[in-house]
């Protein structure tokens, strides 16, 4: 069950580690290597190293995919890790629109100042979307959303999308170009806070053919395994209980004969 989870990490750019488990409550994966049997496993945390944090992937659904094989889908969920209602259970974490990753990215920039959010701030409230200034923005799921495909046998992601977005928090201090127009001037608008996207990270991972061809193999085998043993065993059970009532019988027959039952009988019956 600790397949794929992080021991320990270390970071040779910014003054981070983590030992697992000390560091967190919950088991945390590295995003390649998965546990096997994900049909009791609701929710994954998978470490990001880029942002110095675990990311909660959590099952939505269940569906067929790559030539009808099962899959489960799992949609990533930003979360407040340090305020939540059980620490081992990620879920109930408090959910947020947007995350600092400040100290991540470089020691010297102060808190607060650069944000990991959902593509074009998908999923983020009104209230956030006020809050920020954010305009201009109108994110789908298929587009924004971040999702991963699991076949939950073996545990193995064969397909990702991993769609993430930076931004940086600043003050917009309103200027004027002066009379003559050779520099700006200070007016007496009051400066706005906005959060400014700087980049959008867009990845799709898929694994090999070669490995899905496989895994189908396997996962046919197993499907059809189950009409031949499941009957197999029933007609076993039939023959384990015939043989132990004629054991039975032939044990009662053996008593019988050992009290004489069947000797005074055949007596009886000559006279």
């Amino acid at each position: 069950m600790k397949k794929g989870q992080v021991l320990t990490f270390d970071s040779e750019l910014i003054r981070f580690n983590i030992t697992s488990p000390s560091d967190y409550s919950f088991p945390v994966y590295d995003g390649l290597t998965f546990p096997t049997m994900l049909f009791d496993k609701p929710a994954l945390n998978i470490f990001n190293s880029d942002f110095c944090r675990p990311i909660l992937i959590e099952y939505n659904r269940s569906l067929k995919m790559f030539g009808g094989i099962n899959m489960h889908e799992y949609k990533v969920k930003l979360i407040d890790i340090e305020n939540c209602t059980n620490p081992s259970d990620t879920r109930t974490c408090n959910k947020v629109d947007k995350l600092d990753v400040s100290k991540c990215i470089s020691a010297s920039i102060p808190n607060n100042t650069i944000f990991l959010s959902k593509a074009h701030f998908y999923g983020s409230n009104d209230e956030t979307i006020k809050e920020m200034n954010i305009e201009g923005f109108t994110p789908i799921s298929d587009k924004h959303d971040s999702v991963l495909y699991f076949e939950p046998y073996t545990g193995t992601p064969f397909k990702a999308s991993y769609r993430m977005q930076l931004n940086i928090e600043a003050i917009i201090d309103p200027m004027r170009q002066s009379e003559d127009g050779s520099e700006l001037e200070p007016t007496k608008k009051k400066g706005v806070k906005r959060l400014i996207p700087i980049f959008w990270i867009d990845q799709e991972i898929k694994i090999s053919e070669e490995i899905i061809d496989k895994i189908r193999r396997g996962l046919t085998i197993r499907q059809y395994g189950q009409y031949i043993i499941i009957p197999s065993a029933i007609v076993l059970s039939i023959i384990v209980v015939v043989i132990m009532e004629l054991i039975a019988k032939c044990a009662a027959k053996n008593a019988h004969y050992k009290r004489g039952d069947y000797i005074k009988t055949e007596a009886f019956i000559q006279h």
